[in-house]
């Protein structure tokens, strides 16, 4: 699939096109799978041409002429999505449901997989429209899941640390830049009315820092092959660090039609922007950022895990994204180009929006205004300082704070902080957790910032089934369209109950405080889940009771011979009851030889009964 989203098979015609068919998987495989839920997506692997089942699922749904070509719907195509979207909705139930959880997380796995590979053509504006009111949905119930699981972890914090937490900074501000006083005042931004924290920064007590290459500055000549020169030594000869990817070509034509791709070409870029910047600069020092941060994302993490050995508990790296022994989840590389290219223009259109405002208004401005305007559009790219993160996670309030004073007293301190567990902060969409921002010690090109994310271990494994609807609803797996999120009473009509969390999913409380440290509307709070929570295990233990019952009922009937009623001899009791018999039947494993003894008994059993009822007949009869 192209960056349009289609494919050669698409654009395939006439006999072409029918010899494609053939070799192409046909739907009914895909219908087939869809069906096996416990087999998605590892099993699509085995539709013809093996290991192509994206492009050939995208042939079969979106491969039609007036569906790639016009952003028509076809009858075709609306019947399949529509089949393809129950699909997705018994994934969604069954991440819902959560249990058990392997099944659960293979089901989330596999619903972000086919959400992904079926974003469509270009044309088409929303390629999800036939079952895009049920996701939407669906989608909405696993948000508002997690939501209030989120919710209680923050009622149950409590103690000094948790109080602390939630007030730092102070009791209105929750994010600061260099809350510590540790940065030296930065001349370009002297006039800006909100400073931010650039990747070029340096620090008061002074010492090496990283110093952006000289054709970044607006008056400076631009010269390429020097761009060029500074951009292989810091991500090797084939610019792989710089772009993430290999290169195609090593000329300089190649590297020069990556801007237009980028939103950087002179096709692509803003003009509005475009009148304070040289966009290529712009591109190419974000490039350059890229290549540095990338080459050196192992020794920032390393340098992390060092300055963080002195905890009570030793940072333990994580092998895969759901490992629970682990507590600390670096990235895997640096931020990706894509990523750092749309936050560098989103930067730079921030930074436009304040010269126009107080630097050089709508029809020009003093010299020195416009040569700082320029100044400050051309390090846009260093405002962007996320590219190396990780996030380290903990029990409790406290082992967060004393990771916090760590990290503070730690080389070059804490520059900046974002903390979302403020009382007043809005509620992050992506849950609770203190953000810092640190300086970590690499090579001669000076030490780098890295974005720790400190927290709550219930929150990040919540937040590992909170991802996909946050995606889905930020629009991050369409391709036009982001998806209007339902009211809540929507979706109870949708389910037809009134939303309410499942008892077996509250989280226990890990704070080692009393609970007197927590305010009366919290213990109430807590003594209803909790209350909640004890009706919801009584009902699952007698329905465990019923079903072992049931179990061992089913058990005996099966192991009980079938009789006929006629077969059984009523006897009286001496005290004037009566006594129903059986035939004899001995239980034995079910085997030929053991079927063939019980046959050849009941048969005995049946023969002297019939000998006994002949010799009535006769005495009645003589």
């Amino acid at each position: 699939l192209d960056e349009h989203g289609v494919s050669r098979c698409m654009r395939a015609e006439g006999k072409a096109r029918d010899w494609l068919l053939e070799q192409l998987g046909p739907w009914d495989d895909f219908s087939k799978y869809f069906k096996m839920l416990e087999s998605l997506p590892d099993g699509l692997n085995k539709i013809s041409p093996e290991g192509h089942w994206r492009e050939v699922l995208a042939f079969h749904l979106f491969g039609e002429v007036d569906v790639w070509k016009d952003g028509k719907l076809s009858a075709q195509c609306q019947v399949r999505l529509e089949e393809f979207g129950v699909c997705l909705k018994l994934l969604c139930q069954r991440v819902l449901k959560r249990t058990p959880e392997p099944e659960a997380r293979h089901a989330l796995d596999a619903l972000e997989i086919l959400l992904e590979a079926t974003r469509g053509p270009a044309k088409l504006l929303d390629a999800r429209e036939p079952y895009r009111k049920e996701l939407n949905l669906e989608m909405l119930n696993l948000a508002t899941q997690s939501e209030a699981i989120h919710e209680i972890l923050y009622a149950m914090m409590s103690g000094q640390a948790a109080t602390w937490l939630k007030g730092f900074v102070d009791e209105k501000a929750w994010e600061k830049l260099d809350p510590f006083g540790l940065v030296k005042p930065d001349p370009i931004q002297q006039r800006r009315q909100r400073q931010k924290l650039r990747m070029d920064f340096e620090l008061a007590a002074g010492g090496r820092h990283l110093a952006a290459p000289a054709w970044v500055r607006a008056d400076m000549e631009f010269d390429f092959a020097q761009v060029l020169r500074d951009l292989r030594h810091v991500g090797g000869a084939a610019l792989e660090q710089c772009l993430g990817q290999e290169t195609c070509g090593d000329a300089d034509v190649i590297y020069r039609m990556l801007e237009g791709g980028h939103g950087f070409g002179p096709d692509s870029f803003p003009y509005d922007l475009a009148s304070f910047c040289e966009p290529s600069v712009a591109f190419w020092y974000a490039l350059w950022l890229r290549g540095l941060c990338q080459g050196r994302h192992g020794l920032v993490m390393k340098g992390l895990q060092h300055a963080l050995g002195v905890l009570d508990f030793k940072p333990l790296r994580a092998k895969h994204p759901w490992d629970k022994e682990a507590n600390f989840f670096p990235a895997m590389e640096a931020m990706g180009l894509e990523e750092l290219c749309a936050k560098v223009l989103e930067e730079m259109r921030d930074i436009y929006g304040e010269i126009r405002e107080t630097l050089v208004p709508e029809g020009g401005g003093e010299p020195d205004s416009e040569a700082l305007a320029r100044h400050l559009m051309a390090s846009a790219p260093g405002f962007v300082v996320c590219m190396n993160s990780a996030t380290l996670i903990f029990e409790d309030a406290d082992g967060l704070s004393e990771a916090f004073n760590v990290l503070k007293a730690s080389f070059g301190g804490i520059l900046q902080v974002w903390n979302a567990f403020h009382k007043k902060a809005p509620v992050a969409d992506d849950g609770r957790r203190l953000k810092v921002w640190v300086p970590v010690k690499t090579d001669r090109y000076g030490p780098l910032l890295a974005e720790v994310t400190l927290m709550l271990a219930d929150d990040y494994w919540e937040n590992c089934w909170h991802r996909l609807p946050l995606a889905y609803f930020r629009g991050g797996l369409d391709r036009h369209t982001t998806p209007t999120r339902p009211s809540t009473d929507a979706l109870e009509k949708y389910t037809k109950v009134k939303f309410q969390l499942n008892p077996a999913l509250i989280p226990e409380s890990k704070s080692k405080h009393i609970a007197s440290d927590v305010d009366e509307e919290t213990q109430r709070k807590m003594r209803e889940l909790q209350e909640r929570k004890a009706r919801e295990e009584e009902r699952l233990r007698q329905e465990e009771i019923k079903r072992k019952r049931e179990e061992l009922e089913r058990k005996l009937k099966e192991a009980s011979a079938d009789f006929d009623p006629d077969q059984c001899e009523v006897r009286e009791t001496p005290s004037g009851g009566t006594m129903i018999i059986r035939p004899p039947v001995e239980v034995l494993p079910k085997t030929k030889r053991s079927e063939a003894l019980q046959m050849k008994k009941l048969e005995q059993f049946n023969k002297k009964k019939a000998e006994k009822e002949a010799a009535k007949q006769e005495e009645a009869s003589g």
